[in-house]
């Protein structure tokens, strides 16, 4: 990719990904006008696996490529499995950063995830190496951000209320789950025997 271009960073466990991962990115490069945007499957993501069973890398990597099969505006990013372990975005972004020099770099957050950002193993070195950007999400604005991100583009996002956790449920108890995932991942899932338990 040629220097100087906008690009786009949307990272998370994505157990499963989901309609509205896809919708958030599409609204990013369209109020942005960002170039391309990087979807950074986590290698491990620690805050969730301190409390909960997270579906082995490979399958979330494959259903991510099933979601922007067909966008051509993103690729997803295998960089967090060639970092090894604990997935960290600050360390994410410097390893971006050192492949894609001169590149303006844009973090897309959802409001749910901005929320703790605090949280997250360096922040200031997050804002440090990119803008970030908060993304609208239904049931969330009413909480605050935190300070540190005052600086923060906010963009009004999806009105797609669906969530990861809601839809690992609904596998689990056999519910409908049309229009949260496409069939391809829905058929991923039930062939691999994902989120039974």
């Amino acid at each position: 990719m040629q220097k100087n271009i906008k690009l786009g960073v949307f990272g998370g466990s994505f157990d499963p990904p989901h309609q509205a991962h896809l919708e958030l990115v599409r609204s990013a490069v369209e109020q942005l006008e960002l170039d391309h945007v990087l979807v950074t499957v986590a290698n491990d993501p620690w805050q969730k696996s301190a409390t909960r069973q997270v579906t082995d890398g490979p399958h979330r990597l494959e259903m991510t490529r099933l979601l922007f099969r067909d966008y051509s505006d993103a690729t997803i990013s295998d960089i967090e499995f060639q970092l090894g372990g604990e997935s960290n975005t600050a360390n994410t972004l410097r390893a971006l950063r050192s492949k894609y020099q001169g590149a303006e770099f844009y973090l897309l957050l959802g409001y749910d995830a901005a929320i703790g950002i605090r949280t997250w193993r360096d922040p200031d070195l997050i804002l440090d190496q990119s803008q970030v950007v908060v993304v609208e999400r239904p049931g969330f604005t009413n909480m605050k951000l935190p300070s540190i991100l005052s600086s923060a583009i906010h963009l009004q996002g999806v009105n797609l209320d669906i969530s990861s956790e809601t839809i690992r449920s609904q596998f689990k108890n056999e519910e409908n789950i049309s229009g949260a995932i496409p069939d391809e991942i829905r058929n991923y899932i039930s062939e691999h025997g994902l989120y039974r338990e």
